[in-house]
Parts: structure tokens; C-alpha cells; sequence
């Protein structure tokens, strides 16, 4: 039988057992999240009191026994690492940083990953002639970052940001370049297409799942309808000038535009046309799949599904989002996928 198994690091502690963690990941949002529940009294204890804890509820990473607190253990910005599987067998599912201490029933901690430290992060600098590879250098400068070698490198003219968050300077990347960006552990991506591995050391290795084997559940798994729309990427200039920019289909008499900045290049601006165009165009299996800790997947993976019931079902798809959970329950991955191809 199977034991569910964790190592959690917050800050300095290592081996702290929690009652609960849940933690989700997206291709869609940069910021991705962990919540952890642990018991309220053993780390409550007040300045001065002379209860004592009992030895082992955690340790340091060197090893040493914390046998009191006398205040509180974790603060705002420890580095957190989780990893869950089961008989020690633990995969690093977040790593990030304590962004919120909650006082309830269980003591709640809320994590962010690596966007964390451009949460309070203020941007101001102009630039005549740049790329969006080199922005995203100076944003994250003097952060743990690292840039995804697959970022789209686009040139731009004429950029400037004043005292913006670098949470606004993604969200403009994301509309005004119609960018994807998210992040794998610390690596940041940003460019036309999701299906990237951001981290050049993944592997790309598809993992295998069988429904009714280690696919718990694929009820929501179906067919989705196309939005039957055409795609036009549409630049305005300060003089109103429209231009716009078709994808290659012609299928369908209604329209639908995407604004994106003035005087990107062409070329750039037809791959994300063309991009748009496959998402609105698909027509295949998407859904939410069940599954357990094991295998280990992540936002981004390949999935080689088996489906002996429903074989039409069968086939490659993509790992776009990840909820996972961990507690008295047992041990569970939701994860939002889509077939390859129409």
C-alpha cells in the first residue's frame, strides 16, 4: 500500500507537516499559487511563554530540533518548497515565496511562485529602440528570474513605462503584444505560442495515462466546438490609420479583432494571427482529467492519454492547468487538457 509522503521547506524549517496543500499552475496566468493548512497551537506560542513544544514538529535545514517558539516562525517572503508523492518518493510541485499568514481555524499560508518578487516592484524606463527579450531582463533584474531561452526576441520602437508595477508591465506584454506568459518554477516566458517548455531542462517525455488506470476521472473530457470566427490582428497609428492583419483562414464571414501595438513586424504579427486563429479553430477533446500524485505532471506536458473504453479519446494532448491537492483525502492532480491538432 501506497503511503502519501511530503518534504516542505518555509524558510529556514524544514520537514514541516502540513494538514492540507493545494497548489495551481496555468499557462494562462503568471502567477502561480500554494495554499498551506497547518495546525494552529504548535506555532501560536507567545513571547515568553513556557509551554514547550514537542521535539521533532520541525527542524531546521541543518538538522536542528526546534523545541520552542517564542515568536513566530515564518514571515512574509520565506522561500517555500513543496514536494508531495508517496513512500519518499517526492516531487518539487512549487517552489516560491510566503505572500499572506492567515489566522483561522488551521493556520493558512498563501504562496506565490517566482512572481512574487515583482509583486512590489515598481518599473520606470524608456527605451528609443529595444526587444521584448530585453525589457524583460531589466524588469527582472536583482530577482532569482531566469529567462526562458524560447522567449519571442520581437523588436520594438518608441517603449516607455513609468512608475508602473511590474505586474502592469507583464499585462502589457500579454495585450499589446498578444503574448503568452507564465512561469516554470523560476523560468519566465513570454511569446506567440503556449505550447513551450519554458525550462530548457524538462523533460520532453510524454507521459503516459490510462483512463480507469491512474486517470481517475475523464468525465468532462469532450468534444469542444470551434468559435467559427475569422481572426484579424488590428493596429491603429496616432492618426487613426487602421491596419489589419488576416490569418490564413477563410472559413468564416464573422470577425473577430485583436488589438495589438502599432508597427510590430509583420511576420510577428501574422504567426500571432495565426495562433489565434488555431485556438478559435479547435474542434477536439479538451477537459479536465482526474488524477493521482503519481506520475508527476506539469503545466506544458506532453500526455500520451489511453482510453480503452472511448478510443476516439485516445491521443496526444497538452497539459495546460494544474490543481493539485493533498491532505486527509488522499492525493489528487486536476488537469485541463487539450488533443494536438484538430
Amino acid at each position: 500500500m501506497l503511503h502519501m509522503t511530503s518534504d516542505i521547506r518555509i524558510g529556514q524549517y524544514a520537514g514541516i507537516k502540513a494538514n492540507e496543500v493545494t497548489w495551481r499552475s496555468s499557462t494562462g496566468n503568471f502567477i502561480d499559487t500554494c495554499t498551506i493548512a497547518l495546525p494552529l497551537s504548535p506555532y501560536m506560542k507567545k513571547q515568553g511563554s513556557k509551554t514547550k513544544q514537542e521535539d521533532g514538529i520541525m527542524t531546521t535545514q541543518a538538522g536542528a530540533k526546534v523545541k520552542h517558539v517564542d515568536s513566530f516562525p515564518f514571515k512574509k517572503g520565506d522561500k517555500v518548497q513543496v514536494s508531495l508523492g508517496y513512500d519518499n518518493r517526492n516531487i518539487l510541485v512549487f517552489e516560491g515565496f510566503l505572500q499572506q499568514i492567515n489566522y483561522q481555524e488551521k493556520l493558512v499560508l498563501e504562496c506565490e511562485g517566482y512572481a512574487n518578487q515583482l509583486r512590489d516592484k515598481y518599473f520606470s524606463k524608456s527605451y528609443k529602440k529595444t526587444t521584448l527579450k530585453q525589457i524583460l531582463m531589466d524588469l527582472t533584474s536583482g530577482t532569482d528570474i531566469l529567462l526562458s531561452s524560447r522567449i519571442d526576441d520581437v523588436p520594438l520602437e518608441n517603449v516607455w513605462f513609468k512608475n508602473s508595477t511590474a505586474f502592469k508591465v507583464l499585462e502589457w506584454v500579454q495585450k499589446e503584444l498578444c503574448c503568452k506568459v507564465f512561469f516554470d518554477g523560476r523560468y519566465l516566458y513570454a511569446g506567440v505560442s503556449k505550447f513551450i517548455y519554458a525550462d530548457p531542462k524538462r523533460s520532453q517525455n510524454p507521459v503516459k495515462l490510462r483512463v480507469g488506470w491512474n486517470v481517475i476521472n475523464a468525465n468532462e473530457l469532450m468534444i469542444q466546438q470551434s468559435e467559427k470566427v475569422q481572426i484579424n490582428i488590428v493596429e491603429k497609428d496616432a492618426a487613426g490609420t487602421t491596419k489589419k492583419t488576416k490569418s490564413e483562414s477563410k472559413k468564416y464571414s464573422n470577425v473577430k479583432e485583436i488589438k495589438a501595438r502599432q508597427g510590430l513586424p509583420a511576420d510577428y504579427l501574422k504567426r500571432v494571427a495565426t495562433e489565434l486563429q488555431g485556438e478559435a479553430d479547435y474542434s477536439n477533446y479538451s477537459g479536465n482529467i482526474e488524477c493521482f500524485l503519481e506520475p508527476h505532471i506539469f503545466k506544458g506536458d506532453k500526455i500520451m492519454l489511453e482510453d480503452t473504453r472511448f478510443p476516439e479519446r485516445a491521443g496526444t494532448y497538452f497539459a495546460d492547468e494544474i490543481e493539485g491537492s493533498f491532505g486527509e483525502q488522499g492525493g489528487r492532480r486536476n488537469i485541463k487538457i487539450r488533443k494536438y491538432g484538430n
